[in-house]
Protein backbone atom coordinates (compact mmCIF):
# COMPACT_ATOMS: atom_id res chain seq x y z
CA UNK A 1 0.00 0.00 0.00
CA UNK A 2 0.67 3.71 -0.67
CA UNK A 3 2.25 5.56 2.73
CA UNK A 4 0.38 8.95 1.62
CA UNK A 5 -2.75 6.97 1.38
CA UNK A 6 -2.00 4.60 4.37
CA UNK A 7 -1.78 7.56 6.56
CA UNK A 8 -4.95 9.52 5.02
CA UNK A 9 -6.81 6.23 6.33
CA UNK A 10 -4.95 6.12 9.72
CA UNK A 11 -6.12 9.86 9.75
CA UNK A 12 -9.58 8.73 9.37
CA UNK A 13 -8.92 6.41 12.22
CA UNK A 14 -7.73 8.47 14.64
CA UNK A 15 -11.41 10.78 13.66
CA UNK A 16 -13.67 7.99 14.79
CA UNK A 17 -11.74 7.62 17.76
CA UNK A 18 -11.90 10.60 18.52
CA UNK A 19 -15.29 11.47 17.98
CA UNK A 20 -15.99 7.43 19.98
CA UNK A 21 -14.44 8.45 23.11
CA UNK A 22 -15.97 12.25 22.81
CA UNK A 23 -19.05 10.26 22.86
CA UNK A 24 -18.09 8.22 25.72
CA UNK A 25 -17.16 11.39 27.96
CA UNK A 26 -20.29 12.92 27.13
CA UNK A 27 -22.48 9.80 28.33
CA UNK A 28 -19.95 8.80 31.74
CA UNK A 29 -21.94 9.20 34.74
CA UNK A 30 -18.43 9.16 37.08
CA UNK A 31 -15.81 12.13 36.49
CA UNK A 32 -13.15 9.65 36.64
CA UNK A 33 -14.69 7.94 33.44
CA UNK A 34 -15.38 10.89 31.68
CA UNK A 35 -11.56 12.39 32.55
CA UNK A 36 -10.18 8.99 30.85
CA UNK A 37 -12.28 9.40 27.38
CA UNK A 38 -11.74 12.77 27.61
CA UNK A 39 -7.70 11.86 27.53
CA UNK A 40 -7.65 9.18 24.91
CA UNK A 41 -9.58 11.82 23.01
CA UNK A 42 -6.62 14.20 23.03
CA UNK A 43 -4.29 11.82 22.37
CA UNK A 44 -6.22 10.63 19.46
CA UNK A 45 -6.08 14.54 18.71
CA UNK A 46 -2.69 13.90 19.29
CA UNK A 47 -2.19 11.44 16.74
CA UNK A 48 -4.04 12.82 13.98
CA UNK A 49 -2.13 16.21 14.03
CA UNK A 50 1.28 14.00 13.48
CA UNK A 51 -0.18 11.80 10.87
CA UNK A 52 -1.46 15.24 8.75
CA UNK A 53 1.96 16.22 9.54
CA UNK A 54 3.50 13.65 8.26
CA UNK A 55 1.44 13.30 5.27
CA UNK A 56 2.11 16.84 4.36
CA UNK A 57 6.02 15.97 4.37
CA UNK A 58 5.47 13.07 2.19
CA UNK A 59 3.59 15.27 -0.63
CA UNK A 60 5.79 17.65 -0.59
CA UNK A 61 8.47 15.29 -1.18
CA UNK A 62 6.17 13.57 -3.71
CA UNK A 63 5.46 16.84 -5.29
CA UNK A 64 9.26 17.73 -6.03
Amino acid sequence: MDPIKLIEEAIKAEELARERYKNGAAIAEDPETRSMFEQLAKWEEGHKHMLAERLATLKMMKGS
